[in-house]
């Protein structure tokens, strides 16, 4: 492997998933008040007057040269705390995090929280930047969380669907006809999921054949019924039935129950990290491989955060 030029890689990210169709302003929403001096201090400008898509973090040695990519779906505490380990230890030469999300999210609450400033700080002394890539790496037609998801789970005749921000970030296609369970098995597989949560899985008896699927937090109705008129008889998700402790949980489980009472269709969910772990895991190590960069994708520990 080699050394790459950090800005000479960036702008190949940026021109491959053509990151200034994709604004997603609204990430910014996520941020308690207190943290936007934290965004000022640290996040490049062009990051947040932009598309809040691509180099978020610009803490390259005085070279700006990187010979290491770790891929990762959140900025988790975990995952930045092991990345920065093992950056120390082998003399912090310079690399880059490539997330598919800017902050946090736990399923077990509900809410997605920035990285702390304590890490921030730590991530600039250790010459480690961060780019991120969310709906660009949702809607890419070749290289995409969608694509990796149908890839895994075998589907033929592969077709998007589901508008998001600027393309589609939903596949549906087919697969030789099978049960439910058989299906809910393999995605747990494909998702190195120990299980799957009973709350997440509606058998509603239709034969598997025609599946829909939207990584990550695919359970919005307007997917769900869009696949229904695509005539999916089974849907896949991260996750449509939300148990966490926050407000954004608690609406969804006062709304979730009516609509579901009139769905035909099968619902499957895993979690919002290992629907997504599969780009990374399938498809963007080989990107940055095929650049002579060593890369590495770093789990979760915990699959529901």
């Amino acid at each position: 492997m080699t050394e790459v030029s950090l800005p000479e890689i960036c702008l190949e990210l940026d021109t491959f998933f053509n990151i200034e169709a994709f604004v997603e302003k609204d990430w910014e929403e996520f941020l308690p008040d207190s943290y936007k001096g934290v965004v000022q201090r640290f996040y490049r400008p062009a990051f947040v007057q932009g598309a809040w898509n691509g180099l978020m973090l610009e803490n390259p040695e005085p070279e700006a040269a990187i010979d290491r990519v770790y891929l990762a779906v959140f900025p988790t505490q975990g995952i930045i705390d092991k990345i920065i380990a093992k950056e120390v230890e082998r003399g912090a030469k310079g690399s880059l995090i490539f997330v598919h999300h800017p902050t946090a999210y736990s399923e077990k609450v509900a809410e997605f929280t920035p990285i702390k400033v304590e890490q921030l700080e730590e991530l600039k002394e250790h010459n480690i930047s961060l780019y991120s890539c969310h709906a660009p790496l949702d809607c890419h037609v070749e290289i995409s969380t969608a694509n990796a998801f149908a890839d895994a789970l075998g589907l033929e005749d592969q077709r998007r669907f589901g508008y998001y921000v600027a393309g589609y970030a939903g596949m549906h296609g087919t697969v030789k006809p099978t049960t439910f369970q058989e299906i809910a098995q393999k995605l747990a597989e494909i998702c190195e999921l120990p299980t799957l949560r009973y709350d997440q899985c509606l058998n509603n008896g239709r034969p598997v054949h025609h599946i829909a699927l939207v990584p990550g937090g695919g359970g919005d109705p307007q997917f769900i019924d869009e696949a229904r008129q695509l005539g999916a008889d089974t849907y896949i998700t991260g996750h449509w039935w939300l148990f966490g402790t926050s407000e954004y949980a608690r609406k969804n489980r006062e709304d979730m129950p009516s609509y579901i009472a009139g769905l035909d269709i099968n619902m499957l969910g895993a979690t919002h990290y290992s629907t997504e772990l599969l780009v990374m895991r399938d498809q963007m190590v080989g990107w940055f491989r095929e650049r002579n960069l060593e890369a590495t994708v770093i789990r979760q520990q915990d699959a529901w955060g």
